[in-house]
C-alpha cells in the first residue's frame, strides 16, 4: 500500500478498547528515514471508520520521541557501561541467561510479569512461553495487580473519628459500604488520623 510516495501497512494499537487499526507509514516522505512517521486511520475499518483517538494520531511521534532506544544494549556487569549489540546476539544472550537461571535454579526461579496492554495473541504467546516451555506457573499481569494497592487502600478511606466511635476499642476501625451499611474491618495497617 503507498500513499503519498511513502511505504505504508495496516498496524494495530495495543491500547485501543476498540480495536483500531491505523495504517502506519513506514517512511517519512521528507527526510527518506525509514521509522514510523504517520499514523492515519482506516475509513473502512468498522469501529471508528478512520477516526484516531489522541494516542492513535500521536503513536508516530511518541515513536520518534528523541532517548528512544533504536537497538538493543548490553553490559558486562552493573559497574561496566552500556555497549550496542546486535538484536540477534542479544536475544541469543537472554535466552542463553534464562537457560543457565532454569538449569540451576528451576523453573519457579522464573516469574513472568505482563503488561495489561498486550494484545490477546500477545498475551497467549507470554503465556505459552511462561507455562509451556519455561514450564513454571508464575505468571502475573498488570491487569489484576495493578489496582492491589487501591484495594487495600479503599476501607483506608472509608474509615473516620466518628466510625470509630461505634466501635469498643479504636482498633478495630469500622467502614461504611456504598449500602449505608456498617462493616467491621480489621485493617490494622491503615493509619487513622
Amino acid at each position: 500500500m503507498t500513499r503519498r510516495g511513502s511505504e505504508a501497512g495496516r498496524s494495530s494499537l495495543a491500547d485501543s478498547t476498540v480495536g483500531a487499526e491505523p495504517v502506519a507509514r513506514a517512511t517519512d516522505p521528507r527526510s527518506g528515514r525509514r521509522h514510523i512517521a504517520k499514523s492515519i486511520g482506516q475509513n473502512n475499518h468498522p469501529a471508528n471508520f478512520g477516526r484516531l483517538c489522541t494516542k492513535g494520531t500521536t503513536t508516530a511521534e511518541m515513536l520518534a520521541a528523541p532517548g528512544r532506544m533504536e537497538s538493543a544494549y548490553l553490559r558486562a556487569n552493573r559497574a561496566e557501561p552500556f555497549q550496542g549489540i546486535r538484536l540477534d546476539d542479544a536475544i541469543t544472550q537472554c535466552a542463553n541467561r534464562l537457560r543457565a537461571i532454569i538449569d540451576e535454579h528451576g523453573p519457579d526461579a522464573v516469574a513472568v510479569y505482563v503488561s495489561g496492554q498486550m494484545s490477546i495473541e500477545a498475551q497467549y504467546l507470554a503465556n505459552k512461553l511462561t507455562k509451556g516451555f519455561i514450564d513454571t506457573n508464575q505468571i502475573e499481569s498488570n491487569s489484576r495487580l495493578c489496582m492491589a494497592g487501591a484495594v487495600r487502600a479503599t476501607p483506608c478511606h472509608w474509615v473516620t473519628t466518628a466510625h470509630r466511635a461505634h466501635m469498643k476499642t479504636s482498633t478495630t476501625p469500622t467502614s461504611i459500604s456504598s449500602s449505608g451499611t456498617i462493616w467491621l474491618t480489621a485493617i490494622r495497617s491503615c493509619s487513622y488520623a
